[in-house]
């Protein structure tokens, strides 16, 4: 651990970040390609009013995997530093209170998910035919929520970076494979999608189990329950809930909206629009991941032009991969639409909206490199306002510009959020570099 860790401060800055991108990103694409191919079963196999139903859900499921984010992020930092120090038991100890926190959150979700099932459909803009859909879905993913853990950053925190990807890719595998079988041949529709969903994260669950009874470090003999624990795991972790949470409650304002503007075909579109762009927003998450690492030991060192060097190479790299992935979507814009659907009305209502959103992917990744740069130097108030600042700036935008520009308005609304974001994040960046 400290060999690897001393690479830190003296390998050249371009092989760290991108060494570092390729387990993060390995898994995340796998996990972009996964939720493409569950969109492709739904819309081909159910309809199109599935695929607009079933997206209703995504604030949720976005949300339960910020939780799980949160405390895994926060506790694989302290175990990282707790493993560094030969204190195996204490690194255990932070790891049971992980686990503690979560599963008492994710317990506290499913009942609440439960009792106000109706006013939280609505509230996310159900509608129509769209209704059926999205409560067949939703009442399946609530029952597995459990096991939608986060322990995969916990593991990678002990240097085991095959096993943190391999608890991604095996679930997943099996979960596409039992798409097509629950959907495409026992013709079970969106609840065949939801039940290889919660089966997907019940394997998971299993691998994090066996790891911390095998293969860990960790001593977990006399672990108890630790408020001060707790607190800290969930403040170090904090941002990246609210960069995952600011998703969540992005999507249930922009499927309000159109619900009310442009209706279930809207809402619908907007499905298809931001399963690709949440595709496009992989690798860029890779790179504010790796960043922390890199700019925290290095910062420590009191090397500050390394840090420096790590922020600029992260921005560069993201422009550089940003401007590709644009020139794609702006050549074929419909034929990356047709790939979920054929109904001509939604490919042309979608296709104009990725046209326009799509340029936020250059400036999205500010604001992430900016915040992820702040949280590894403990500046957790910054790192908030970062980690926020496109939500921020998208809800005033996304009540005003529909009056002027009405569908068109709402696609504008997510690009001006992110280039409004990006400038406060280089703001941010040169105030620091003046301090």
């Amino acid at each position: 651990m400290n060999g690897e860790n001393a690479k830190l401060g003296t390998q050249k800055i371009p092989k760290l970040i991108l060494s570092f991108s390729t387990t993060v990103l390995a898994g995340l694409v796998f996990n972009s390609v996964y939720t493409l191919t569950d969109t492709l079963f739904i819309s081909h196999a159910v309809g199109d009013n599935a695929m607009g139903g079933v997206s209703l859900i995504l604030p949720f499921t976005i949300l339960q995997g910020a939780i799980a984010t949160t405390v895994g992020s926060g506790a694989s930092a302290i175990v990282s530093r707790k493993l560094g120090e030969g204190e195996n038991g204490e690194a255990g100890n932070v790891t049971f209170n992980a686990m503690l926190i979560f599963y008492v959150t994710a317990i506290i979700t499913t009942l609440l998910g439960f009792a106000f099932m109706n006013p939280l459909l609505k509230a996310l803009g159900c509608t129509g035919e769209l209704e059926i859909y999205a409560k067949e879905y939703f009442t399946i993913i609530l029952l597995g929520n459990v096991f939608s853990t986060g322990f995969s950053s916990i593991i990678r925190a002990e240097g085991k970076m095959l096993y943190g990807m391999l608890i991604w890719i095996i679930p997943i595998s099996i979960n596409i494979i039992l798409d097509a079988v629950f959907i495409l041949v026992l013709d079970m529709g969106v609840k065949g999608s939801a039940l290889a969903t919660i089966i997907c994260q019940f394997t998971s669950f299993l691998m994090s189990m066996l790891f911390f009874t095998r293969f860990t470090a960790q001593k977990f003999k006399g672990v108890h329950p630790d408020k001060k624990t707790a607190i800290e795991i969930i403040g170090i972790g904090l941002p990246s809930l609210i960069q995952s949470g600011s998703l969540s409650v992005m999507s249930a304002i922009f499927n309000n909206v159109l619900a009310k503007v442009s209706g279930e075909m809207g809402v619908t579109a907007f499905a298809y629009v931001s399963k690709i762009i949440t595709f496009g927003l992989a690798p860029l998450t890779a790179f504010s991941s790796a960043l922390v690492p890199v700019a925290g030991y290095n910062l420590g060192a009191k090397k500050y032009d390394r840090v420096k060097h790590s922020v600029i190479f992260c921005i560069k790299l993201s422009i550089i991969y940003s401007l590709l992935a644009i020139i794609l979507v702006q050549s074929v814009p419909e034929l990356l639409i047709g790939i979920f659907t054929d109904t001509k009305e939604i490919i042309i209502l979608a296709s104009k909206g990725i046209r326009i959103i799509s340029f936020s992917l250059l400036f999205a990744s500010v604001p992430m490199i900016t915040g992820a740069f702040y949280q590894s130097a403990g500046k957790k108030g910054s790192a908030f306002v970062m980690f926020s600042a496109t939500l921020i700036f998208a809800i005033p935008l996304i009540l005003i510009l529909p009056k002027f520009g009405e569908i068109e308005g709402i696609w504008l609304s997510y690009t001006l959020a992110s280039l409004f974001a990006a400038v406060l994040g280089i703001g941010f960046f040169k105030k620091f570099e003046h301090n």
